[in-house]
């Protein structure tokens, strides 16, 4: 019995080496099975997990003549379209598989009915120039709405109703989702929005809706006028004016414009927790 054990051991010890072996091998000897591609596929993507959809280019136009800026339309699937809760969320964009996606805003307030995204693209090298490049019937690959959007909850219109919206250039784009979408109504709205001139200002044939939403539109110009004037400079000339303790901010844009805004705002009064971004 004791010998017929000793086998049955030395027996288990040799099928096992091999495994343990593999195990314990070095990275580079081990062997590596081939990745697989798939277009719509369940992928990493540096925010989460997500499957590739698809929507169809609707109409492709200039939102203004200077600037590379294209006013793009979107046909979505109703799936995509439900994904979409907030005014501020973005969806990753790519022309094709090999393409590094692009994070691009949507344009147009939440809608599940729609089954259309409005997005704002302002041309550059690489996934956002191809984009700018589609014409109607060319298909975008797309993941769903991302990112949290606007949390508007963190500053409730009774507690604070007085709003200050900040964007400047493409980043008018969920900014324009937010008024169109009623969230703000209620509230004393006033938008400060610089760009480098008219010929480079989107949705400016919206300006007078948007004052009829009840919002103030304050159109920083930094190439019109003398020195460049930008929003963080036309928020100080209000500063006065601004009760910090009823007041929130909803910005959008380049980080340095977005530190100096909050830099103004917090020195008014106006608690950092409320000065709300979209990521």
């Amino acid at each position: 019995p004791v010998a017929a054990a000793r086998r049955l051991a030395a027996s288990r010890s040799a099928a096992v080496a091999p495994l343990r072996r593999a195990l314990l091998a070095p990275r580079s000897s081990r062997v590596q099975m081939p990745a697989r591609r798939s277009n719509h596929g369940i992928v990493t993507a540096g925010w989460n997990d997500f499957t590739w959809g698809s929507g169809s280019i609707v109409a492709n136009e200039p939102a203004a003549p200077d600037g590379g800026l294209r006013s793009i339309v979107l046909k979505v699937d109703g799936e995509m379209a439900k994904g979409y809760a907030k005014p501020g969320q973005f969806c990753q964009l790519r022309a094709n598989d090999d393409g590094k996606p692009a994070f691009i805003a949507i344009a147009s307030p939440p809608d599940a009915d729609a089954n259309t995204f409005e997005l704002l693209v302002k041309r550059s090298d690489g996934t956002a120039g191809e984009i700018c490049d589609m014409t109607a019937g060319d298909v975008v690959q797309m993941s769903p709405p991302m990112g949290p959007g606007f949390d508007m909850d963190k500053a409730p219109a009774d507690a604070f109703p007085n709003a200050l919206l900040f964007a400047t250039g493409s980043g008018i784009s969920p900014i324009r989702a937010l008024i169109q979408s009623g969230v703000l109504v209620g509230r004393n709205v006033t938008l400060y929005y610089g760009t480098a001139s008219p010929t480079y200002t989107a949705f400016m044939d919206e300006f007078k809706d948007w004052e009829a939403r009840g919002v103030r539109v304050r159109h920083v110009q930094s190439r019109v006028g003398g020195p460049p004037t930008y929003v963080q400079d036309a928020l100080k000339e209000d500063a006065e004016n601004i009760d910090g303790a009823k007041t929130c901010a909803v910005l959008v844009g380049q980080k340095e414009m977005t530190t100096a805004v909050i830099e103004v705002l917090e020195g008014v009064g106006v608690a950092k927790e409320r000065c709300i971004m979209n990521f």
